[in-house]
């Protein structure tokens, strides 16, 4: 027996409705470990106390009127707001039961927590209220049959967009058989849809031409079937759409695209000529030269661009390094893909990685989410790694990996990505004597190496020097405002005749700052002359302490301020990270 009295708590207990004994008075005399979870009390807290207390609105003489239905009742059963500890009201259904023992009256009340079915009910409701609207204001045409036992098709109900085509109210036809309602022709046309969707239990699409009062009509009806307990169709959803006006705006379509590939044709037959005079500089719109040396570049500019060849682009800062890498992508058949260009110099050695091979979320602090690397973005396309001989020797390996394989992880994942990338590098660094110091990769530099464009100095190309300043006249003209037609011949003997260290982009900066002074239609050049006098000293510098020299004249004349628009970095153009990364390598210091 006390086994089973241990059985009978242990389920009071495991109960998951809470499980309430109160007397006359309400007292609470049990009230079992569910209420915790329910309502948020504590067993012990709440026993001995008032049922009536616990919820908003209930007092004694509440208590009192409901006892006294309970005691003539015997058994309720309602739903009501019941208050949780926190304050908060969840909706409850009781179950509350009058029940004497030992000449004392109790009530038991079973309390169910019904959150969740009335949040259901309120979605049902919702939901048929959707449902109802969206039938009765829908523009398609619906109609519901039902399948008599001979395959007889009577109506069960219609929505107002098919009341209007058929004439007639729902509640007029329901109960009627096609042939009562349209001619037997309209019937037996109709019905063998109808029969095929019956015996195949399937999904059956028609189209259909119908001549109404106001002309021919196209249409096409969707004929869902509905199967009972059996298996066997019982009745059948129909939804029709009138796609007149579709299928006539379809056929101007047609017709049109028959047209464009007629006209397309005889364009590309009027051209074929003209694809077989394109000349070298054709290709190379941004590139402006007469030079003999220019031209022999471009030339192999077109030969290796057809290919999936890696390219070296070799040559001093300002000599079109990028411009060249854009060409050998524009005319290749990589062209309709990106051209995704990193510069190798820019970016800091802890974060270029990430750069180039993107990261997971968390793969390292402030990692915050995932990114996709420069390689990813570039598949299918071209990455351009512009100074190149600057990127650390520790990522060169993974480079090289690219390279011969096409693979890659980003960091903090282990799964290999697979890209198919062409690879455009340039570099103002001589790479050889990189490789000897053992700032650079040999098994690198041959994979790049493959075919090399050495880009000449703008002081051996003096011939585009002419071409040049008329292009940068013409660029800046609308943005500085003011008009320029006559050039000195001693002003451009003077630019001809200069060495120019810093190549296109010196004589480009040169020509804008010579615009912002210039009064009137005339070049003027102001104190540049003075300033850039050819040294008499046949002493030839190094490339590297031309470098030093020329940041350091840069610095002098901003006072020592890298940063900010009147900063070095923005008198070089060049990234003010880049520059400390220069300064540093080159040792250049204030004190």
């Amino acid at each position: 027996m006390k086994k089973f009295q241990q059985l009978a708590q242990h389920t009071i207990d495991s109960a998951q409705d809470v499980i309430l004994w109160v007397d006359s008075s309400g007292k609470i005399h049990y009230i079992n470990k569910a209420v915790e979870n329910v309502f948020g009390y504590k067993p012990e807290k709440i026993i001995g106390k008032k049922a009536y207390h616990l919820n908003p609105g209930e007092d004694e003489k509440f208590w009192e009127n409901r006892w006294n239905i309970l005691k003539e009742k015997k058994h309720l059963l309602f739903e009501k707001l019941q208050m949780r500890i926190d304050g908060s009201l969840i909706p409850v259904e009781v179950a509350q039961n009058f029940i004497e023992f030992e000449g004392q009256e109790f009530s038991c009340s079973f309390i169910r927590d019904i959150s969740e079915r009335k949040a259901n009910e309120t979605k049902i409701k919702e939901s048929e209220s959707y449902y109802r609207s969206l039938h009765d204001n829908i523009s398609d045409l619906i109609f519901i049959l039902d399948v008599s036992s001979d395959n007889r098709f009577r109506f069960a109900g219609l929505n107002p967009a098919e009341e209007k085509v058929i004439g007639k109210k729902s509640a007029e036809v329901k109960g009627k058989y096609l042939e009562e309602i349209f001619p037997s022709e309209i019937t037996k046309k109709i019905s063998k849809n109808y029969i095929k969707c019956c015996s195949r239990g399937e999904i059956i699409d028609y189209d259909e031409d119908v001549e109404l009062g106001d002309g021919l009509k196209h249409f096409y009806t969707r004929l869902i079937p509905v199967k009972n307990q059996q298996g066997k169709v019982s009745r059948i959803i129909g939804i029709t759409q009138d796609v007149t006006e579709q299928r006539k705006a379809e056929l101007k379509i047609k017709n049109a695209l028959q047209e464009v590939k007629r006209l397309k044709s005889q364009l590309e037959d009027e051209n074929v000529y003209l694809q077989e005079e394109i000349k070298l500089l054709n290709n190379f719109d941004e590139i402006i030269t007469q030079s003999p040396k220019m031209k022999k570049v471009l030339k192999m500019v077109e030969q290796v661009s057809n290919t999936d060849s890696t390219v070296l682009i070799l040559g001093e800062t300002g000599t079109g390094k990028e411009l060249i890498a854009r060409a050998v992508h524009n005319i290749s058949k990589r062209a309709k893909r990106p051209l995704v260009k990193v510069n190798c110099a820019s970016l800091h050695s802890e974060l270029i990685e990430s750069e180039l091979f993107g990261h997971e979320k968390g793969a390292f602090t402030g990692a915050y989410e995932k990114k996709i690397g420069r390689f990813e973005l570039a598949d299918g396309g071209s990455i351009f790694l512009d100074e190149i001989g600057e990127l650390p020797i520790d990522l060169q390996a993974k480079i090289l990996r690219v390279l011969q394989e096409g693979e890659f992880e980003r960091l903090g994942n282990p799964k290999t990505i697979k890209v198919d990338v062409r690879i455009l590098a340039a570099t103002n660094r001589n790479l050889i004597k990189e490789i000897e110091k053992g700032n650079f990769r040999e098994d690198l530099y041959f994979r790049l190496n493959i075919f090399p464009l050495n880009l000449p100095p703008l002081n051996e190309r003096k011939e585009d020097i002419p071409i040049l300043v008329h292009q940068f006249i013409n660029k800046y003209s609308n943005k500085i405002g003011r008009t320029i037609s006559n050039i000195p011949s001693r002003t451009m003997e003077l630019l001809i005749n200069y060495q120019w260290p810093g190549n296109i982009r010196e004589l480009e900066n040169i020509i804008e700052r010579a615009m912002i002074i210039s009064q009137g239609n005339k070049l003027q050049m102001g104190d540049w002359f003075q300033q850039s006098k050819p040294s008499v000293s046949d002493e030839i510098m190094s490339l590297e302490e031309m470098e030093r020299k020329h940041i350091r004249k840069a610095l002098d004349k901003t006072n020592w301020h890298v940063s900010g628009p009147n900063g070095a970095a923005s008198l070089l153009e060049i990234n003010a990270q880049t520059l400390v990364s220069r300064m540093k390598k080159l040792g250049i210091s204030k004190s």
